[in-house]
């Protein structure tokens, strides 16, 4: 965990632990960060497209939507009333929460009792990590109960 308070994104065989600051990932960082953990979800049977459809800096975009698969994810769309200002109460924790769900329904259908786990989700301090269920369900239940952590398996 040292690795992710000093911005490094780690990895091992079918798993690891990537920084998912809520503010960058609104900010059009959601096909890095999952592009970050394809190797470990290829791992777990999980072969990841990704491409961003329209990206929140786009000239004329009305909001941020990236492909997952075949999956297109609007994560917002802009206000009508105002431009580049998203429509939505949490574009961070969309941009977490959104993306993280598609990864692990992805991870169900290929038959892997792994998940991805958002710690901290929406936060500047968010981090995912990818591990097997049962392991991550008890860490975060831990930390909820002591109050160490907020956690979700979307």
């Amino acid at each position: 965990m040292q690795a992710l308070f000093s911005d490094e994104d780690v990895m091992w065989t079918a798993g690891g632990a990537w920084r998912a600051d809520g503010e960058d990932l609104a900010e059009g960082e959601v096909e890095a960060w999952l592009g970050g953990m394809a190797a470990a979800l290829d791992d777990c049977g999980v072969e990841l497209h990704l491409a961003t459809v329209t990206g929140p800096f786009d000239e004329c975009s009305a909001g941020y939507s990236v492909a997952v698969n075949r999956a297109v994810l609007c994560l917002y769309r802009f206000a009508a009333d105002e431009p580049k200002v998203p429509a939505t109460e949490d574009p961070w924790m969309d941009c977490s929460i959104y993306p993280a769900a598609e990864v692990n329904r992805l991870l169900e259908v290929a038959g892997s009792s792994r998940r991805l786990a958002l710690f901290w989700p929406g936060g500047n301090d968010g981090f995912s990590v990818l591990g097997e269920e049962s392991v991550l369900r008890r860490a975060g239940e831990q930390g909820l109960t002591s109050g160490s952590w907020d956690y979700v398996i979307p």
